[in-house]
């Protein structure tokens, strides 16, 4: 799979020794830096949740991947239905209400926004190149337009909606050098503003963060 090719970038706080189960009974994160655990560890970063890392495997993830989290007798896979029941757990979206504006979001990102910053096709999740320079594609245009209008998501107020839409986003520079988005500006601002959180760098690691800050400059420079 795609998120397991290296990007280089390795948060330092990845390097941390993890306690014994028996020391701790924060929320259990296995993950990798390779994969999509920086993206869980984002949400809980900005949410001021510590998670406890642990090795990638064993878990009880039903397919051996990551991540993978497990929260006293609750087990979840998936990043954004991690992110969903964290935000849940703890970071207020405890309504039927609260969480139908975010879910709606995690589950787009998941699902389309995922195909067209990679390319990937359902079943086939090679790297194949983004949509994301292509404003004439029907769903970058919406994008772009929504980001114009709002400065954060929902109601304009920062949520695991821009966790789990920034973290796509932003591994666009890392995956595509050469990939050129000024034609999306409002898509490009959006991203530098996710990547100049200092959460974001925390999780994703500094050189992650500066080189989306520094390319979204770029293309916003070229309008």
């Amino acid at each position: 799979p795609f998120w397991l090719k290296l990007t280089g970038f390795t948060p330092r706080w990845w390097q941390a020794t993890t306690l014994p189960r028996s020391v701790t009974m924060a929320p259990r994160l296995h993950g990798s830096p390779q994969s999509r655990s920086p993206l869980v560890n984002w949400g809980a970063l900005e949410m001021g949740v510590a998670l406890e890392m642990a090795p990638s495997r064993p878990s009880n993830h039903p397919f051996g991947q990551v991540p993978f989290l497990g929260d006293g007798d609750v087990e979840i896979f998936e990043s954004g239905a991690i992110l969903l029941y964290l935000a849940d757990a703890y970071g207020g979206a405890d309504t039927a209400v609260k969480r139908a504006k975010t879910t709606k979001w995690v589950m787009w990102a998941n699902s389309e926004l995922d195909g067209l910053c990679f390319g990937a096709v359902p079943g086939d999740h090679r790297v194949k190149g983004t949509q994301m320079n292509n404003p004439g594609i029907r769903s970058v245009a919406v994008l772009e337009k929504l980001l114009g209008q709002c400065e954060w998501i929902v109601d304009d107020t920062f949520s695991v909606a821009d966790v789990a839409i920034g973290s796509y986003l932003n591994y666009v520079p890392v995956f595509f050098p050469a990939a050129n988005l000024s034609a999306t500006p409002n898509i490009c601002a959006y991203m530098l503003k996710c990547a100049s959180r200092p959460k974001f760098g925390e999780a994703f690691g500094e050189e992650h963060a500066n080189l989306v800050r520094q390319k979204a400059t770029a293309w916003l420079g070229r309008r």
